[in-house]
Parts: structure tokens; C-alpha cells; sequence
């Protein structure tokens, strides 16, 4: 009986020793599926980030164009009325305009403003038209991680601003009525101040500007009477530049003269005298 006892305990033990080994691997097997699940997701934050770099490496870049050309035309009249009728048909327009006269040549610059996908075309009509460019300057700035800020800048603030007025048809107190219009005003003068500057980068960006400058050599007489006048008033002018300084030595110019007056009297006291 005592061997029948032995040998159910050993059978009943390994029975349950069995049991136990059979749930251990399941258990293992779910946690490897958990573990291999769980370096998946890394994957997956990879792919999201991934498409999200793209999406931001393929936004419209926000480029400002602007340049310089100078050159000597024959005609400036001409030569501006062909600029004028340039920048009308690429649908631009002519802001600022300055005209010198030289001695020896008439100057003019203009400053246009034409579509930024009209600006080379215009410096190529411009460049074709004249027989030699002295001088061409051309400059872009990529603003378009201000123009993105900006823009970012002024979503969260009108958020922000339309959850003051929520809070502001809720409030009862005046102090607190007074307190939120403050916020307010202050937001709202921020949101503005942004607005401005989005305002000027969409136009300068929309606008490329390019400023020309041309001249016409014109031949000067040599102007004998003009010159004649010239010199008369070169020589007054040095005249009355000589007095102020004269004036301005007075203390130097008294003691030369006490020194030789003194030089001259001791001189003739020494002199001896005929007899």
C-alpha cells in the first residue's frame, strides 16, 4: 500500500509539473507577441515621422527676388518709355523715379515691382535691349520659415482670442469684465502687428522689385563766362577766408611787432654817433 501511495504522489506530481510547463510556454509565447508587437510600433512612429518631414520638405518655398541693373543708353526718353511699356505688359507697375543732370550725362533710376514669375523675363528684355550692362545684381531670400511661423503665430492667437470671448459672455464681475478686455486688447493688437508683417512678406513675395538705372552722355560747352563768375567768387570767397584769419592771428601778429620794434630800438641806441 505504502509503494501504491509513493506511486500516485510521483504520477500526481508529474501531472501537475506538466500542467505548469504547458502554461509557462503559452505565457511565453503571449509575451513574445507583446514584445514583438510592441518593436513594432517603433516602425510605425518611424513611417509618421517620415511622412510628416515630407510634407513639410514639400511645402511652396516663400522666396523674395530683387535685383539691380545699370547701363548707358543713347536715348533716355526712349529707353524709359520702353521700360514703362515692358513692366505694364508683364502686369507690373513703376514706383519710385529719380532724374539727375550731370555735367557730362542725364540720370535716371526707376524702381519696378512685376510678378515673381515675370522678374527674369523682365531683366531678359531689359538685358537683350541694351548693347552692354554695367553692372547687374541679382539677390533672393528664402523667408519661408518666417512666413510659416508668422502665419502659426496668428492661428493660436485669434484661438486664443475667440476663447477670451467665450470666457468674456460668461463673466459676470467687472473685474473680471475689465480684466479679459485688457487681454484682449492687447491680442488683438499682437494679431494685428502680425497681420501687417504677413501682409508685406505675401507682397514682397508676389512682387519681385528691380531697380534700373540709365544715362545719356550729353557733351558740355566749356561755359568761359560761367567759369569767368566761378573764379570771382573762388577769389572773394579766399579773400574773406584770408581776413578771418588774419583776425583770428591778431595776438601772434602784435607781439612780431612789439618784438622788432624792440629789435629796432636797441639797435640804434648801440649805433655810435658821428662826431
Amino acid at each position: 500500500m505504502i509503494n501504491q501511495k509513493n506511486l500516485f504522489r510521483t504520477a500526481l506530481t508529474g501531472f501537475v509539473f506538466s500542467i505548469l510547463i504547458v502554461v509557462t510556454s503559452c505565457n511565453s509565447t503571449d509575451n513574445s507577441k507583446n514584445i514583438s508587437t510592441d518593436f513594432a510600433q517603433p516602425e510605425v512612429l518611424t513611417k509618421n515621422i517620415s511622412a510628416e518631414q515630407n510634407n513639410i520638405s514639400s511645402v511652396e518655398r516663400k522666396i523674395i527676388k530683387s535685383g539691380s541693373i545699370r547701363f548707358e543708353t543713347a536715348n533716355v526718353k526712349e529707353t524709359h518709355k520702353f521700360i514703362k511699356n515692358t513692366v505694364t505688359e508683364l502686369g507690373g507697375y513703376i514706383g519710385n523715379e529719380n532724374v539727375y543732370n550731370f555735367e557730362d550725362r542725364v540720370e535716371h533710376t526707376v524702381e519696378v515691382r512685376v510678378p515673381e514669375d515675370k522678374f527674369n523675363l523682365l531683366i531678359d528684355k531689359i538685358s537683350s535691349s541694351v548693347e552692354k550692362l554695367e553692372s547687374k545684381n541679382i539677390s533672393t531670400v528664402d523667408v519661408t520659415e518666417e512666413f510659416i511661423d508668422v502665419e502659426a503665430r496668428i492661428k493660436t492667437k485669434k484661438e486664443l482670442e475667440a476663447r477670451y470671448k467665450e470666457i468674456l459672455k460668461k463673466a459676470s464681475r467687472v473685474d473680471e469684465i475689465l480684466n479679459i478686455e485688457r487681454e484682449m486688447g492687447n491680442l488683438r493688437s499682437e494679431i494685428e502687428s502680425l497681420e501687417g508683417r504677413m501682409n508685406y512678406l505675401k507682397n514682397r513675395i508676389a512682387l519681385s522689385s528691380l531697380t534700373i538705372t540709365f544715362y545719356e552722355k550729353v557733351a558740355s560747352p566749356f561755359g568761359f563766362a560761367s567759369k569767368l563768375v566761378k573764379a570771382l567768387e573762388n577769389g572773394w570767397t579766399a579773400l574773406l577766408w584770408f581776413i578771418i584769419i588774419l583776425v583770428s592771428l591778431w595776438p601772434f601778429i602784435i607781439l612780431t611787432l612789439v618784438i622788432i620794434f624792440i629789435i629796432l630800438t636797441f639797435r640804434k641806441k648801440r649805433k655810435p654817433q658821428k662826431v
